[in-house]
Formats: structure tokens, sequence, C-alpha cells
């Protein structure tokens, strides 16, 4: 009979669960037709569910009510249920699960079924009892869910300084993979006023053990001894709340000794005629530009906003230049901490940090004593020599025209230096003898023609030997400190130089003692390290990058 509006056929479904069959049946409504024990038999042969009576089926299809029934005991039915797969994180931290869909014939599971499946892993600790409800609603197969958390334990610590102001302006682009820096953005001063809060003692931190998912205790580390707070230059401290404050303005700084201190900060729009050269123990702001043949020297750091042409900069800290530099031959930078540059050209750079550029290097002598990174849409290096510490990071070394670039990574600029300044002097030493030599030899076949008696020829004879003898002895000294200073140049194994994009034949490579020979038509992405014996080249994979240590 079809259903109607005032009748509805009945139905049933047989299911199984924990080893037994069930059985619900939803009786008929109205004049609807009723299930028949046959039916049910029928579909239970398919199932290979064992047989019951027809009398017991029967009695189920009267007293139906629409509810499960267990109709007979089929622990052979379990592989029809859903798979729960389990697995633990390596520290046992966290627990995931993906649940399998049951096959037809079988229930969805239950949350007491997915508890007991943790169970038997052993997941005791930080169970997700709303994720697995969620779950077990949703019945959302297939899917990775976290349904355990273990609890990290809290390390005891009786009171900590918490600094108000940013304690490492450098250390976000330290630790960049490499992304641009907006330079308009970096800012080394952090100004604070007077009366302005600096640091604080923490209240005291209570230790708690943490937890595995597995139950296993995480012992956590009790408190150890209180942190003291050091009030450095122009900063006073309140012993009693565990403060200090500013007393004047200035940039916020930590001193090598752990105190907190105000610099004072020189701000000027320009330097010029106006202002003169800045000699200064703090921080230099400046927020245009620096007119040619000035100078700029800060105890602390220094920023500029606009471009720097033929001036010349020292700090004992950070340099930013916004605008980059234009050096004409004559600019220069020195810094003890990090310089940050738009672009360099025609300039000598001095930076005891990290440098990094954002388009180019050009025509330049840079030494580094860390590592050097060009990072922007060009991020090239031409013409000049460059010669780092750590390593060198960037698009383009050289040019299509082959214009000279030396390069030298790995290698603390000091120990190159002098290295070369030896083998440059023995050169010209050694033109210097072989010239007095040769004037030797004219004065002596000068005398043997029967002028020995020419007291002015004798004279020059003995200041020419004379000057011969001492290039010898310069020669002899300069040439037993080669071997020691060659043995110091050993190339950092861990350091390496990356080309993006190219490197042109022009380019002249050194790891330490080793020296990297480009080829005529030049070298794309690559990788070069130091070997034992030999630079090693590979190639650059934008999608697997290699690591670059900012905190040597």
């Amino acid at each position: 009979m079809a259903n109607t509006p005032e009748s509805v056929d009945g139905s049933f479904s047989l299911f199984y669960q924990k080893a037994w069959a069930w059985l619900t049946v939803f009786p008929p409504e109205g004049k609807g037709k009723p299930v028949y024990p046959e039916e049910i038999e029928n579909k239970m042969k398919v199932l290979k569910i064992p047989k019951v009576p027809t009398r017991f089926l029967r009695e189920l299809i009267t007293t139906a009510s629409g509810t499960p029934e267990r109709l007979v005991e089929w622990p052979e039915g379990d592989y029809l249920i859903a798979t729960i797969r389990v697995s633990v994180d390596e520290v046992a931290m966290s627990a995931r699960m993906i649940v399998d869909p049951p096959k037809k014939g079988a229930a969805p599971p239950t949350s007491e079924e997915i508890l007991e499946a943790l169970d038997r892993q052993n997941i005791v600790y930080g169970i997700d009892h709303s994720a697995i409800a969620r779950l077990v609603a949703s019945q959302d197969y297939g899917k990775s869910i976290v349904v355990a958390y273990g609890d990290s334990p809290v390390h005891g610590n009786n009171r900590a300084i918490e600094y108000h102001f940013n304690v490492n302006r450098g250390k976000p682009y330290l630790e960049m993979e490499f992304e641009r820096i907006d330079l308009k953005e970096l800012n080394f001063i952090e100004n604070k006023l007077k009366g302005d809060l600096l640091a604080s003692l923490a209240p005291p931190v209570r230790p708690v053990n943490g937890s595995t998912v597995t139950g296993i205790p995480i012992p956590a580390m009790p408190a150890g001894e209180s942190a003291t707070l050091f009030a450095g230059d122009n900063t006073v401290i309140d012993k009693e709340q565990g403060k200090v404050f500013a007393a004047v303005d200035g940039n916020a700084k930590i001193s090598e000794l752990g105190e907190v201190s105000i610099e004072s900060v020189v701000m000027v729009e320009n330097v010029n005629y106006e202002t003169g050269n800045i000699h200064f123990d703090g921080s230099v702001v400046i927020r245009g530009s620096i007119a040619d043949g000035f100078i700029v020297e800060a105890g602390g750091d220094i920023q500029v906003g606009k471009g720097v042409g033929k001036a010349v900069l020292k700090a004992g800290g950070n340099v930013l230049l916004k605008a980059g530099m234009s050096g004409n031959s004559e600019g220069s930078v020195e810094c003890g901490g990090n310089l940050f540059a738009k672009y360099i050209e025609s300039s000598k750079i001095v930076c005891r940090g990290n440098l990094f550029v954002e388009e180019a290097i050009m025509n330049s002598q840079i030494n580094v004593w860390k590592n050097c990174v060009l990072n922007g849409r060009r991020a090239e290096i031409i013409g000049g020599a460059a010669i780092v510490g750590g390593s060198l990071w960037c698009r383009k070394l050289g040019n299509l025209y082959d214009a000279p670039t030396f390069v030298a990574v790995a290698t603390r600029p000091p120990l190159l230096l002098e290295y070369r300044e030896v083998k440059k002097k023995l050169t010209a030493l050694e033109a210097d003898l072989d010239a007095a030599e040769t004037r030797l030899a004219q004065f002596e076949k000068i005398v043997e023609k029967g002028h020995g008696e020419d007291e002015k020829i004798l004279q020059a004879k003995t200041q020419t030997a004379e000057q011969v003898s001492g290039f010898a002895a310069e020669i002899a000294e300069l040439q037993s400190k080669l071997p020691a200073l060659r043995e110091n140049l050993v190339a950092s194994r861990d350091c390496l130089l990356v080309a993006e994009d190219i490197i042109y034949h022009g380019v002249t490579i050194v790891f330490g003692k080793q020296e990297f020979r480009v080829p005529d038509n030049g070298l794309k992405k690559t990788i070069l390290r130091a070997g034992e014996r030999e630079i090693h080249e590979s190639g650059y994979n934008h999608w697997e990058k290699p690591k670059i240590d900012f905190n040597d």
C-alpha cells in the first residue's frame, strides 16, 4: 500500500553494536502495511546474523516502539564497526584520532567506544570530551582531530623582571625568513618620557607540574633566586614596589651589565653648517639628511631619514640609513652593531654586526664581521670588494659586463685584511728591492770604470746598498709572518654564499684560503660552502631555503 498522509508503512533496521545484533522496528501508521518476520529474516541472512525463533520476531514486531532492542549475540559482526585510529606525538603532549566510517550494518561509534579506544592506548589525561562529542554528533569521519592535550609544567619563579620597552629591537629582523624589511618602519630608538615605567618585578610564580596525555607527570622546576632590578643612568628605582622609572626623557635600553638606563638622544632635522659636526655619547636621530663633508659620531645608535652622501658616520651601536648612501668614494660608515640600508654606493663600510641591504651594494668596500643579507627586488652586489665574516645572501653577484667584484666569505675581516695588507706590502717591497739592486749594480760598474774616488758616487752607492739591505730585512720579516696569517685563514663550514639568481664571470670568490672560479657563462641559482679541500657548489631551491645563524 502506498504511503499517504494518513498511512505510513512500518519499517525496521538491523545493526551491530557491542557483540550483539540489534533490531529497531517502526510500527505502521494509519492503514500502513506492517513489518513481516520474513523481511527481517531475509535481511539477517544477508548480514549472516544468527537465526532467532520467528515467534520472537513477531513479539518484537507486535511491541514495536521505534527503539533498538537486543536481537541476538553476534560477535562476528565486529568487522562492520568503525575503525578508530589513535596516534600520540613524540613527546606525548597531544593525541590525535581518525575515525573511519562504519560499514553498512553497524551503528555509528559512540563517545563511550571512543573513550575505550583512547584507554587502550593509555590516553588518560587532558581528554577533550567536547571534541569527541562533536565528532559523534557530526559523524565527520576520516579527519584527524586532536582529542587530548598534555600540560606543560609551569616552572617556578620568585620574581622575574618585566620590561616595559622593547629590549632587543634588532631581533625580529635577525630571525626573519628573508622577507623584505620595511626600512621606513624600522626604528632603533624607543623614546620614553620622564616618569615612564621602564621595568618592574613581576609577582612570584608557583611551580605547577605538567603531564603527558599518557598520565606521566612532568615535574616543574622550583623557583630560583629572585631577579634583581638595576637602575642605570638617568633612572630612579622604587625598591619597595620593585619598579624603575625614567628620570629624564630619552632612549630606553639595557646596558651590558643588565642595568636599565635612559640614553640621551639628539634629534635634529639635518646635519649641515647650522649644526656642524655631531659628537655625542648617546644616540642621534637625523630626520632629514647629512650634508657632504660632515661627521656624525654617536656612542649609541644613528638613524638617518634621508640619503647620505660624502659624510662620515661612526656609531657604537646600530646604524639605520632609511634612504641609503652614495658616498662618491669619500663617504663611510663604521658601527659596532647592525647596519640597515636601502642601498650602498661608492662607500666604505665597517660593520661589526650584521649588514642588511634592501636593494644593492655598488662599487663599495664592505667589511662585515657577521652576515650580509640583501633581500629586496634587486638584491645585487656589483663591483668593489665585500669581506664577510659569516654568510652572504643575495640575488645577483657582479653584472653582464664582468665588473671586477671580490667577495670573501666565512673569514673575519681583520684576519683577511691583515693577510692582504702584508701581501700588498711584500709585493711593493719586492719591486723596490729589484729597483734598488739594479741601481746598486749600476753604481758598482761606474766604480769599476775608474770613478771610485768620486765621493758623490761612493755616497750614492753606500746609500743604495743600505736601501737594499733594509728592503731585504723588511721582506724577510713580512715573509716570516705570512705562514701564521695564512694558517689562520680557515673558513667556517657553517657559513655559505647564496645567489638566488646568478653569479657573473667577473666575480672572484674566496672562502679563507680557497678560491672559487666562476665559469665563463656564470652560475645560476647557486649555494657555495667551504669544504676540507675545496669549495662545494650546490643548487638553490626557493622552497628549501638554507638557514643562516644570526646569533653567532
